[in-house]
């Protein structure tokens, strides 16, 4: 059984998507599925595959009434290897574990001062962080679209 407070290397993580910003048939799997939306968010949330499957995840999509931007819909779901993520050297994987939701996970960003990246409320995004999420774009293993 995997440790539900160490988030391994080999481990496949979930990052569901929204539409048409996070994902669209013109640009494709755009950077802005790995924003962080919410005042002083200091993660980009996912779920780790060891504690739910693909389809647990994809049908949560759905609930979810708040996105980084209005009019963003639900549209399906990437996946990412832990260890690919932690090659960046400003990128770590961390559990989020609880019972309640055990196999939510964080991917957070440090700056290059080695703070980690948190969200502010009306400021722009910093460039090295916008990096760092198209950086994550590149890694992509798979993209899945719900089925309707």
């Amino acid at each position: 059984m995997p440790d539900k407070f160490i988030v391994a290397n080999e481990e496949t993580v979930f990052r569901l998507i929204s539409s048409p910003k996070g994902y669209n048939e013109v640009m494709g799997l755009s950077a802005d599925c790995f924003v962080l939306f919410r005042e002083n968010e200091s993660y980009v949330s996912v779920e780790r595959e060891d504690f739910c499957s693909l389809e647990e995840v994809m049908s949560k999509g759905g609930y979810i009434k708040k996105w980084f931007d209005e009019g963003e819909t639900f549209w399906g779901a990437a996946l990412l290897n832990v260890g690919k993520i932690r090659r960046h050297p400003q990128l770590d994987v961390i559990s989020k574990y609880t019972e309640y939701h055990p196999g939510h996970a964080g991917i957070q960003m440090f700056l290059a001062e080695g703070f980690v990246y948190k969200s502010k409320k009306g400021e722009p995004t910093p460039k090295q962080i916008l990096a760092l999420q198209t950086y994550l774009v590149s890694i992509v293993e798979q993209v899945k679209a719900q089925v309707l």
